[in-house]
């Protein structure tokens, strides 16, 4: 946000302030506690282990002894790293941060504030269980009407493997299905017509709308092992916000891509309705703890601070 004057800056600075307590405060009350990771990273270390990530749009810096690190582009990787080296066996921990990632944007060095929690240790179902209630709480805290997305990364990993795909059209194909290309998906798939997946992988972009409706068109199908873990976890999902009276803003895309592609189960992105930029994203990333040295139940999400103030406060919410 831009202003003419600095007593309206000030006076957005201390709503910012009040929204960070509010959230924290909630966070608190479901045993998260406060961690401050990093800011510097190795970059050769970084792009290795994310193999998605946009390499144009790292925030580079030259050490002294001519390496070159980063400012980080994502907590989340920051945080492992500094925390797995160390991880205990039976070790069961919730954390909470707020800080800043760095981008390049068109007009120099962008500064985006999140606040974010990670949940390691805790065996899988209860913790996708805790993180999406949280992620249902904040967001409804703030308006009534407010999508909370979920998707699965084991559907589409399952979907994608029976095409044994080169590195180059696996990341392709994720860029169609985040930018719900459909017309260029149905090009690029014309040579696996013969496929008995070839309908799914062409329909996916589809299936997306009410999660119960989604879920059961999905498993009428191609479907394999994989595909169908992905299905039944978030159908545990479906019911559990159901049966907690949270399922009126719960929609699923099976189509759902990360931009920095270590999930490894459950996806979440939460919007408000009349937006379609994100408020809350984040999911389940076991397999991606893997690359810090132990493999351990992994789950978060980050609140883009941001774009929740700036929406709020544009319709005089806050």
């Amino acid at each position: 946000m831009k202003f003419t004057n600095i007593k309206d800056e000030l006076r957005y600075a201390e709503k910012r302030f009040k929204l960070k307590q509010d959230i924290e405060r909630m966070v608190i009350e479901k045993g998260y506690i406060s961690y401050e990771p990093g800011m510097i990273e190795d970059y050769d270390k970084y792009v290795a282990i994310n193999t998605r990530s946009n390499r144009k749009a790292i925030v580079k810096v030259m050490n002294a002894n001519g390496q070159i690190s980063i400012l980080r582009p994502d907590i989340t990787s920051n945080l492992l790293s500094n925390l797995l080296p160390k991880w205990e066996k039976n070790l069961k921990i919730k954390i909470f941060y707020y800080e800043k990632i760095f981008k390049h944007s068109g007009s120099g060095i962008k500064e985006i504030r999140q606040m974010g929690i990670e949940c390691l240790g805790i065996e899988t179902i209860d913790a996708d269980k805790e993180v999406i209630w949280l992620a249902n709480d904040i967001l409804s805290q703030y308006r009534k009407k407010y999508i909370l997305e979920i998707g699965s990364s084991e559907y589409l990993k399952g979907l994608l493997q029976e095409f044994y795909l080169e590195e180059d059209e696996y990341h392709e194909v994720l860029t169609l299905l985040d930018r719900k290309n459909k017309q260029d998906l149905i090009r690029f798939a014309k040579g696996f017509k013969k496929n008995e997946a070839y309908e799914a992988l062409v329909n996916l972009i589809d299936l997306k709308g009410g999660a119960e409706e989604v879920i059961e068109k999905a498993k009428k199908s191609y479907m394999n092992e994989r595909m169908s873990k992905g299905l039944n976890e978030l159908n545990e999902m479906v019911k559990f916000m159901k049966e907690s009276g949270l399922s009126d803003n719960i929609t699923c895309d099976l189509s759902m891509v990360s931009s920095l592609g270590y999930y490894s189960g459950v996806m979440l992105r939460g919007y408000f309705r009349e937006s379609n930029r994100e408020i809350i994203k984040g999911g389940r990333y076991d397999t991606y703890t893997e690359q810090f040295g132990e493999i351990i139940p992994a789950i978060g999400f980050s609140v883009e601070m941001d774009e929740l103030l700036k929406s709020l406060y544009e319709r005089g919410e806050i």
